[in-house]
């Protein structure tokens, strides 16, 4: 398995222990220079009722408080789910210069964002100066089935859940 895939394999889990937890299936990991798993993060916005306190935001925190900056050059984050803007800012004011994501918008349920349209956070990264004139930089796509089925399988939950309440 490539590294890209195994740093995802543990966003994937970080997913599961929110859902566990009571909140989506979203996790991300933030690695460091040398290669090893720094922070961990999953989504639990509904939980604390904390529009922030998502799974990207959440791995950032961790690894900041623990660093003692915010400063987190050369370290790369991974999410199960295309970054919403929040997010995207959040890791550029953390000066993080390479995000991988699993899911894109297209593959889930279109109320996981904030904003409609084609917004891409590959082609936005390129406009964010993060130091010296680097540029962040974005891919998706790793792992994008297990990541989308993870989310489509939170949702299907979720509506069934919301349909058995309404009854």
């Amino acid at each position: 398995m490539q590294k890209n895939e195994e740093y995802m394999m543990a966003a994937i889990e970080a997913a599961k222990a929110a859902l566990a937890d009571g909140g989506v299936a979203i996790g991300s990991v933030l690695v460091d220079p040398d290669g090893k798993i720094f922070s961990s993060g999953g989504s639990i916005v509904g939980i604390t009722h904390d529009p922030t306190a998502r799974a990207e935001i959440n791995c950032i925190r961790a690894a900041c408080r623990s660093l003692g900056s915010e400063d987190l050059f050369g370290f790369t984050l991974y999410s199960t789910l295309e970054p919403c803007h929040m997010c995207l800012s959040a890791a550029s004011w953390a000066k993080i210069q390479t995000i991988f994501f699993g899911a894109y918008r297209k593959d889930v349920d279109e109320t996981l964002f904030d904003i409609k349209g084609s917004f891409s956070d590959e082609r936005e990264a390129a406009r964010m100066n993060l130091r010296e004139a680097l540029r962040m930089q974005v891919h998706g796509g790793v792992l994008e089935e297990q990541c989308a089925e993870l989310l489509a399988s939170h949702s299907e939950l979720a509506r069934h859940t919301t349909e058995k309440l309404s009854a």
